[in-house]
């Protein structure tokens, strides 16, 4: 199945020392044109058409969607809306279609999806290809949800995952992994997905919104050979219920801090991250400011603005911000005085109101300025935030500041893209480590058997045969010490875990 399609791309050109440059071009809507930063003035310029060689096809990038770079020069690889992948020729990629069960697949003549953060993309190692997160809802969900009226909410029941191989189909890509299951019959909030690189500065953390009435947090440690987990945190708030249709979840520059925010919910999440063992702690709820839409008609003018749709931070960490449909917010973290921590940025909209399309969720862009979607789409303007790092109104707030003018159709939001710049946390040791130092060392001093194992593993050594042994998951978080030889792992989940003693460390398998 190949449709071909017309995007709106724009791409990022700084003045970037040696970065990676993996989220450089950004998908923002649709009919072909780009906008380019230029690296003098980091304002964004009219760009060339992307290709206005094909067919109208509208509503194809609307909130749901992802894309990625090549590292090196920045030039866009491919796309996803959360139900197909497209190439850089406009086609759908190879194998790249049906990415959400048949009946959500063809609810609408266009597929794609609305909501947002619903595609997230990260790199499998770096030979080329690449891991595609997809949040679901499964046939028979579906059914009840369109059968019962009135009958009860419906989550979303399953987490899936693709691999593209960039070196498939001349070059284009190819999809040689599609729809691998790695969660099912859960209960998952529509939207909320983002990831964080591990402090090795080279796996990561995927982190999935989950569950109704209260607060989870789904994670995964995506490596280049394997997915582990899940591994589930639960918060007694916020209690976010099923009106799950709009929201966010960020992470701050340095990927220390997180934040999350669901629609009609009025509480802010914030929690610290640890990106070595993937922890979320000291968890803390702020409520976020309730104003009037301003909307003129109808009356009354006090009709209060119930609906968030995005939080980002600031690239210095100090500040949140947070849009409502008509009201953007600050926050300042570690603010302890609430009625000092909150500024109001903008109330009302941006442009008439008659053509006003609603604050939609933010992105922090490569020249460190915050960009603010749109939640219809049929504009061909961004506001942006110019000075973020700057408190109360100095953050710059500029009206439709981000123009496309010249493109064909409608600019929608930016992508669901982590900070793939972000490197290793040099400030502390992380287990496990990393595979070449396991190859440097001598297997003779420290020799652990059988492995695999699904029932127990015998630790020999001269040295340190009456040493602490301690064995660690995945993820770097202890699961047992002992100073006994013999140890009994049929009680672990299966996976890979790393056995400690003295100085050496050994992998383990446990089947």
């Amino acid at each position: 199945m190949k449709k071909l399609v017309t995007i709106l791309v724009i791409t990022m050109q700084l003045n970037l020392i040696a970065q990676n440059k993996m989220g450089y071009t950004w998908i923002v809507g649709m009919n072909g044109s780009y906008g380019q930063f230029d690296g003098s003035s980091n304002k964004p310029q009219v760009g060339q058409m992307f290709n206005n060689t094909f067919p109208n096809y509208p509503y194809i990038y609307i909130g749901g969607h992802s894309n990625i770079c090549d590292s090196v020069s920045g030039k866009l690889l491919f796309t996803c809306n959360a139900m197909l992948m497209h190439d850089t020729s406009g086609n759908i990629m190879l194998n790249g279609d049906s990415l959400m069960p048949s009946k959500i697949y063809t609810q609408d003549a266009y597929p794609g999806s609305n909501l947002t953060q619903n595609s997230l993309i990260l790199p499998k190692g770096t030979t080329g290809q690449y891991y595609v997160f997809i949040p679901t809802i499964s046939d028979s969900s579906y059914t009840f949800f369109v059968t019962n009226v009135g009958g009860g909410y419906v989550p979303y029941d399953l987490l899936r995952y693709n691999v593209v191989d960039m070196q498939g189909n001349g070059g284009l890509g190819s999809v040689i992994v599609k729809n691998k299951v790695l969660l099912k019959d859960a209960e998952l909030i529509k939207v909320g997905m983002q990831a964080c690189k591990h402090a090795n500065g080279r796996d990561w953390w995927l982190v999935k919104q989950g569950g109704y009435y209260k607060n989870e947090l789904i994670k995964y440690l995506v490596t280049k050979d394997s997915i582990y987990g899940p591994y589930t945190q639960t918060f007694a708030e916020p209690a976010y219920g099923y009106t799950d249709l709009s929201g966010q979840m960020a992470f701050s520059k340095d990927g220390k801090k997180f934040a999350s925010v669901i629609s009609s919910n009025r509480q802010l999440f914030l929690a610290d991250f640890d990106r070595c063992s993937g922890e979320f702690s000291n968890p803390r709820i702020n409520n976020i400011p309730i104003d009037s839409t301003t909307m003129p008609n109808p009356l009354p003018q006090y009709i209060m603005d119930s609906v968030i749709t995005g939080v980002c931070y600031s690239p210095n960490g100090s500040y949140l911000y947070i849009t409502r449909r008509w009201n953007i917010y600050q926050y300042e973290y570690g603010q302890s005085d609430s009625s000092l921590a909150w500024v109001r940025v903008q109330h009302g909209p941006d442009t008439t109101y008659n053509k006003f399309q609603y604050y939609g969720h933010l992105y922090r862009g490569p020249d460190n300025r915050i960009y603010i979607g749109c939640v219809g789409g049929t504009g061909k303007q961004f506001s942006v935030l110019d000075y973020p790092n700057s408190k109360g109104l100095a953050c710059g707030f500029c009206r439709k500041c981000f123009r496309i003018d010249t493109a064909g159709g409608g600019l929608t939001s930016p992508p669901n893209m982590p900070d793939y710049t972000l490197g290793a946390d040099m400030s502390k040791v992380c287990w496990p480590l990393s595979m070449s130092e396991f190859e440097n060392l001598k297997m003779s001093e420290l020799v652990v058997y059988p492995n695999p194992s699904n029932y127990k593993i015998k630790v020999e050594s001269i040295k340190y045969k009456d040493a602490t042994k301690q064995l660690y998951n995945s993820i770097g978080q202890l699961v047992l010490s002992t100073k006994e030889n013999e140890i009994d792992v049929s009680g672990l989940v299966s996976g890979v875990y790393y056995l400690k003693c003295g100085m050496f460390t050994r992998k383990v398998i446990v089947e």
